[in-house]
């Protein structure tokens, strides 16, 4: 069993659910949130070793929720991969500027996700 912490943060049910699965299955303990309001206020009880983000949400979408989580140092250093449907290039060099480790677009590749969660958490 892995004693890493991975955050989900998506506004659809159908994704968290899936992922919830996939990185449980594999050994990670899971923790999830559907806006990134709540994903701060998550990171704020117990700060996770990867964070898997979406940016179109409501409240607070994933660029707002990035900027203010590299406000705060103890969370600054925290991998984000973003997974998204937008790929447009102009969002992903946003992305990338911001600091996310990788940029996936929808609809998810299930051994990519994993194969990636495996090599940023053996950092």
């Amino acid at each position: 069993m892995s004693n890493k912490d991975i955050l989900v943060i998506d506004d659809s049910n159908t994704n968290l659910v899936l992922l919830e699965s996939l990185f449980k299955s594999n050994g990670y303990r899971v923790s999830s949130s559907t806006n990134g309001r709540e994903g701060l206020e998550s990171v704020s009880k117990n700060i996770p070793d990867l964070i898997y983000l979406d940016l179109k949400m409501p409240e607070v979408d994933g660029f707002d929720f990035i900027k203010e989580l590299r406000k705060n140092k103890d969370y600054k250093d925290i991998p984000v991969v973003i997974l998204s449907a937008i790929s447009d290039r102009e969002t992903i060099i946003r992305s990338i500027e911001l600091g996310v480790v990788e940029y996936l677009t929808k609809p998810l590749d299930i051994e990519k996700i994993i194969q990636l969660t495996k090599n940023i958490l053996s950092r």
